[in-house]
């Protein structure tokens, strides 16, 4: 009985180990495949933010095509980057390296330019109310074409209406309520205010510039952060969140205010400016200011009021032209995404 007990216990004791032995190894085999696994997924996430950190460098500096960078830190990895290509055909490169385990993403993209919309009118009101209208004082809204920081007409051009609208009552409010030396001239009869074809979504397109801005100015004293909002040599698209007084700074591109308007004093601006909302805005175009381009005002109710100073508006497709061919690309594309 004693030893068939032992032979037992030893029995059992050697079952008992190599289970021991087995479960170790399995531990250590996990182990091991944890950390690969570990491993190679995080050279995948270093090789594809590599792609996309290098894909927002290249919005804004197109001398990057056709160049490598190497030794780039991540997330304690390293990785390179090639990029070769054109605009319209563009191939980024990114191999990761994290604890020896390697990883290669390989994109093709295609620059997407910000475009300019055509503008059926200098002075754009696209709304279904307009509730309130005020426009008096010794102020200018011309749908004749001009050169960049003239007020003369170019002799000969096409024009367009000074204001324009969505229906017949829109216009007979705007035109019952322009007083004084109010100028409103353009395409057809003076005041130059047409109801006009236009069936682009303003507010559509507004949101669509605000998902990558340059600038973004969410109050007064962001503002006073920058010397102009973009210059001829280089437009912007700034992007205002909210009512900023513009007073005494100058711009150049798109400017996107998602709320009211409101200029004061020396304001001038070259290009395109899209006052948003989904409610109401109420636009407040006094001073000096004077804008080369277009406005456009794009809500579901506007209360327009044009007052005081010599506030001008002067349709201009050599400012519109200008923006669209100098601002910086808007987004990029995926075209194919290879790991």
């Amino acid at each position: 009985m004693g030893k068939s007990s032992l032979i037992l216990v030893l029995g059992t004791s050697a079952i008992v180990a190599f289970l021991i032995l087995k479960l170790n190894s399995n531990t250590k085999e996990s182990l091991g495949a944890t950390t690969e696994m570990f491993g190679k997924t995080q050279a995948r996430l270093i090789a594809n933010s590599g792609v996309e950190i290098f894909l927002e460098k290249l919005k804004a500096d197109k001398s990057m095509l056709g160049k490598t960078f190497s030794n780039n830190s991540l997330f304690n990895g390293k990785y390179d980057v090639q990029i070769t290509g054109v605009d319209s055909s563009i191939t980024v490169r990114s191999t990761a390296n994290f604890m020896g385990y390697t990883h290669t993403s390989i994109v093709k993209a295609r620059a997407d330019k910000i475009g300019i919309l055509p503008l059926p009118s200098g002075f754009r009101v696209a709304t279904n109310i307009v509730s309130g209208v005020k426009i008096n004082g010794n102020i200018t809204i011309s749908g004749h074409n001009h050169q960049i920081g003239q007020t003369t007409p170019i002799p000969g051009s096409t024009s367009i209406p000074g204001i324009g609208v969505n229906s017949a009552s829109q216009r007979t409010t705007i035109l019952s309520n322009i007083k004084g030396s109010a100028s409103i001239i353009g395409a057809g009869s003076t005041p130059s205010v047409s109801v006009v074809s236009d069936s682009t979504d303003w507010i559509s397109y507004a949101q669509s510039l605000v998902s990558n801005p340059d600038i973004i100015i969410n109050s007064t004293g962001d503002l006073g952060k920058y010397s102009n909002l973009g210059t001829q040599s280089s437009p912007k698209v700034t992007f205002i969140n909210g009512t900023v007084k513009l007073n005494s700074i100058d711009g150049c591109g798109i400017l996107v205010v998602n709320g009211d308007l409101e200029i004061n004093g020396n304001f001038n601006y070259i290009g395109l400016i899209v006052a948003y909302q989904t409610s109401k805005i109420t636009s407040k175009l006094n001073g000096n200011g004077k804008v080369w381009g277009g406005i456009v005002l794009a809500s579901n109710d506007i209360d327009l009021n044009i007052s005081n100073g010599t506030f001008g508006c002067y349709y201009s497709s050599e400012a519109l032209n200008l923006i669209s061919g100098g601002l910086q690309t808007n987004r990029f594309q995926i075209i194919s995404w290879w790991e």
